[in-house]
């Protein structure tokens, strides 16, 4: 756990490294970017102000900012104004697990397309299909369990909204 005078700074040093890891690795983030979108996720605070995020990244102001707007035009994280103040607060968007299937999503359509084509192109060859109809048949099974809980996250998501209004 790393402390400083600030609760905001409390969090798991571990845990941010391997979730900052797993995102360089997964989700082919920049080093500092994903260093950054897991200080904000594990941080106690709801949200970082920009000179919070530079004392834990410890990068110069040039990166940081740069980095934020890849995560914010990432759809990643968003800024709030707290008190009328000019100051930004940065915060993960709360849709976060939804965006992450919906890529997934996409990505097992962009597999299922390729496959369908394989087979097809293969058929004429005297292709034994099997193991690629039953790979197939999993990636649309995996779509479709995706699709739901994209849509329960979806539901979740209004629910809350409607209560905040």
């Amino acid at each position: 756990m790393i402390e400083n005078s600030s609760s905001i700074y409390k969090f798991n040093g571990k845990l941010s490294i391997e979730l900052s890891t797993h995102f360089e690795e997964e989700h082919h983030m920049p080093p500092l970017a994903s260093k950054i979108y897991s200080v904000l996720i594990l941080s106690e605070s709801e949200c970082l102000t920009f000179d919070e995020i530079l004392t834990i990244t410890k990068a110069s102001k040039s990166s940081v900012s740069n980095q934020i707007n890849f995560l914010i035009n990432e759809d990643r994280v968003e800024f709030i104004y707290k008190d009328k103040k000019r100051k930004r607060y940065f915060k993960t968007k709360e849709d976060y697990f939804k965006k992450t299937l919906e890529i997934h999503q996409q990505k097992i359509q962009k597999e299922t397309n390729i496959l369908s084509k394989i087979i097809d192109f293969k058929k004429d060859q005297g292709f034994d299909g099997e193991l690629a109809n039953i790979f197939k048949s999993h990636l649309l099974n995996e779509k479709e369990n995706l699709k739901q809980t994209i849509y329960k996250l979806s539901q979740i998501s209004n629910n809350i909204k409607t209560h905040e209004e």
